[in-house]
């Protein structure tokens, strides 16, 4: 898989996603990441890249002529023919190459989701373009945006945080970037589900122990402890996702069982 960042702030970028186990993943060559600095295709020798809204208003709108060969940079490093600037001919490329995707990471965008997290890994070439100042100017959105991604309902001073959210949690998806499926499979909104209460060692920590079926050694016991919990902490914190991922006959048995059991309901 390959992800171009169209940005200002390559260096903050590459800063973070060099980091952790991401960052040892990019290493290992298990996914491309190409940063396309914006300013390279500025309209003048000054480096001018945004300009006055029209209509008035506070701050600087980023121009179209700098995104759009920004754009058609990041197609050519991808080893494919870039379109030439017309609109006709660019959406024509777009419906010709369906396995590259350009996504604009706004506060009004759609919030991002594990199931989009998921849809998203399985493009081939996913470019990402961060806005900054007062954002960017609406017609070359609409000329190579296929959507729009936000993180979240507030507003940060650029793009390029938000596309390093959206990167760390498609890359963890990609074959060999984490151990295993189960270091993900199992994990919060993984099937609409939070993920439980997790313990290690020490056993007893200021008097405090983890719960027995956990120390059990008994893999059918402690699958179900864990399944219950998932759907408990889902109850309680976000009853929301359990409309689009109705719980099935045997959670909900496997929880009240465990309840029963339990010597304090709050247990679970």
């Amino acid at each position: 898989m390959r992800v171009s960042v169209l940005t200002l702030f390559p260096e903050l970028i590459e800063q973070v996603m060099s980091a952790s186990v991401v960052g040892r993943a990019w290493k290992k060559n298990l996914f491309d990441l190409e940063l396309v600095q914006i300013r390279d295709f500025a309209v003048n020798t000054y480096g001018k890249v945004d300009d006055y809204c029209y209509g008035g208003g506070t701050g600087m709108l980023l121009m179209a002529p700098p995104i759009l060969a920004a754009w058609q940079e990041a197609v050519r490093r991808h080893g494919l023919t870039a379109p030439a600037a017309d609109q006709q001919a660019i959406t024509r490329w777009r419906s010709d190459h369906p396995e590259c995707r350009t996504f604009y990471l706004s506060p009004r965008g759609e919030t991002l989701t594990q199931a989009g997290v998921i849809q998203l890994a399985e493009y081939d070439h996913l470019i990402l373009l961060c806005g900054h100042y007062e954002g960017v100017d609406q017609r070359v959105l609409d000329l190579i945006i296929d959507g729009e991604l936000s993180i979240g309902d507030y507003v940060l001073t650029g793009g390029e945080i938000a596309a390093c959210v959206v990167m760390d949690a498609v890359f963890r998806l990609l074959p060999g970037v984490l151990p295993n499926q189960d270091a993900y499979e199992k994990e919060s909104h993984m099937a609409g589900r939070l993920e439980q209460a997790q313990y290690t060692r020490p056993v007893s920590w200021m008097g405090i122990e983890p719960p027995d079926v956990l120390l059990s050694g008994h893999e059918a016991k402690i699958e179900q402890w864990q399944a219950s919990r998932r759907l408990a902490e889902t109850l309680r914190r976000r009853p929301d996702l359990l409309k689009d991922f109705p719980p099935e006959h045997d959670e909900w048995r496997g929880m009240l069982e465990i309840w029963t059991d339990a010597d304090d309901a709050s247990e679970l």
